[in-house]
């Protein structure tokens, strides 16, 4: 079955989501703090049947699909606002949003920065709603379970997003009640720092690795597994220094056996290989015309009109919004096979034949029409697996297989066509072995702030040679959430 197969299954149930909305969710499109239902059908009367649950989660998935999320504003805040990309040459008008974000000096009224927000509490507040359905819910033990460890992964994977982005946030494990016509709009909500949204993340996802099937078919393809949820586990513990309970986490992981590495690193990438023996999650998108398509092809390909490397001219325009920045091309051995791959120094303008520019290659395809491609987002891969691993036992450290850290890190590297490192530095050189790896996969924002605060890796060397140092690890809260929440600004 193939990748468009396994996501039309997905796109039938996203697809009536507009009916169940009135059910399921409370309207997130104005953000976290104002939550209230777009109807007032009882919610109470609508889970009563398992097809309400499955209907609902899928609601859950959905918002991973949205610009506010993996869709759009995670790279803008992981990829560009780190040294891998910048957004392109033009810096004027329009993309000046993008540009005030690459140069640390966005505004807090920012739409990019609310956006992200909004969409990621959203996607939290169907996981809670799901959650507090369960409790009264007279089902399979089985069929419970199993929603409430995806409902647990959906709602831990985009605390995490917004732990790394804004630290300290609202951590709220409870559907937001209907609003009160008489109360006041100023609410003083609590925030809690990034380490206790991080330590709520550990408890929730223990719980939901041990609820989660080891494998799904290929008409589940978009559900979580356990090896997803042990996945996230390992990064959130990596996080908090936790690397004894990082281990035990991406371990399972290893121990399963559902995951190796793919043996050429090309074939990772593009519509025909997703959702592939390295693959451990992965946001799906479906081209055609039905809503469900993935825009990163054209966002990330040059300006202009564009020659595909098969010879066919790209489908609509290419944005130039995401380009790999100078230091990113550096990054690469000579001999790197993951580069060409990756990302590419020239392209053939389809009018004038002119090549010229930095570019992404991972999501190239051709699009059924402008922003409307196959591509899906790998959110977890084996490999980040086996260099969490690699974080977590240090260089001189072993996992139970007896595989330094070292070896895991060059296990890596050997897929790439690259010989073993020098056996020093450690942390430096593993750091620099994700920002290859893991290239333009929304890894490098976190990674740097991890490995400064955990293995003693300046942030600030990461943008030197650009004369750009960080004045804030922390986006800003967006402002509307200061004025009408009165959350404290970071």
């Amino acid at each position: 079955m193939t990748a468009r197969t396994h996501t039309m299954r997905y796109t039938r149930f996203t697809r009536l989501l507009p009916l169940l909305l009135l059910a399921l969710v409370w309207s997130g499109c104005d953000g976290f703090t104002d939550l209230a239902p777009i109807s007032q059908r009882n919610v109470e009367e609508y889970y009563d049947q398992a097809r309400d649950f499955e209907v609902a989660l899928n609601g859950a998935y959905s918002t991973l699909q949205s610009d506010g999320t993996y869709g759009r504003n995670y790279w803008i805040l992981f990829e560009m606002r780190s040294d891998n990309t910048d957004p392109g040459p033009d810096v004027t008008g329009l993309a000046r949003a993008l540009a005030v974000i690459n140069d640390f000096e966005e505004p807090t009224t920012s739409e990019d920065i609310l956006n992200a927000w909004s969409a990621s509490y959203q996607g939290i507040e169907r996981a809670n709603v799901i959650l507090d359905r369960l409790d009264t819910f007279d089902g399979e033990q089985s069929f419970e379970d199993e929603i409430r460890g995806e409902a647990l992964f959906i709602r831990s994977l985009l605390y995490y997003n917004l732990a790394v982005a804004f630290g300290r946030i609202q951590l709220k494990l409870e559907p937001t009640p209907p609003s009160d016509p008489g109360a006041s709009a100023q609410q003083d909500l609590q925030v809690d720092d990034a380490s206790v949204v991080f330590e709520q993340l550990a408890t929730d996802l223990e719980t939901a690795q041990g609820l989660l099937p080891a494998t799904r078919g290929s008409e589940a393809v978009h559900q979580a597994t356990r090896g997803a949820a042990n996945a996230l586990l390992g990064k959130v513990y990596l996080s908090l220094g936790q690397n004894g309970e990082a281990r035990t986490a991406l371990e399972r992981v290893v121990a399963g056996g559902n995951y190796a590495l793919v043996e050429d690193y090309a074939d990772l990438w593009g519509p025909g290989n997703e959702n592939n023996a390295e693959s451990i999650f992965e946001v799906q998108f479906t081209a055609g015309g039905v809503g469900e398509g993935s825009r990163f092809t054209n966002t990330f390909a040059p300006a202009s009109r564009y020659v595909l490397p098969s010879g066919a001219t790209l489908e609509g325009e290419g944005l130039a919004e995401n380009r790999p920045t100078e230091a990113m091309l550096a990054a690469y051995a000579n001999d790197d096979e993951r580069f060409d791959a990756s990302m590419a120094t020239t392209y053939t303008d389809a009018q004038t034949g002119q090549e010229d520019a930095r570019y992404i290659r991972k999501y190239e395809s051709q699009p059924f029409t402008n922003l409307d491609a196959e591509n899906n987002w790998p959110v977890f891969r084996y490999a980040d697996v086996l260099l969490m691993l690699a974080e977590a036992v240090g260089g001189n450290g072993t996992i139970s297989d007896g595989r330094s850290g070292w070896d895991l890190l060059d296990e890596v590297r050997d897929r790439a066509g690259l010989a073993p490192v020098t056996q020093d530095d450690f942390y430096p050189r593993l750091l620099a072995e994700r920002r290859v790896e893991l290239a333009f996969e929304n890894h490098r924002w976190a990674d740097l702030k991890r490995f400064d605060a955990q293995h003693g890796v300046p942030i600030e060397s990461a943008f030197d040679e650009d004369g750009v140092t960080p004045s804030r690890l922390l986006f800003p809260i967006p402002q509307r959430e200061v004025d009408v929440a009165g959350l404290e600004q970071n």
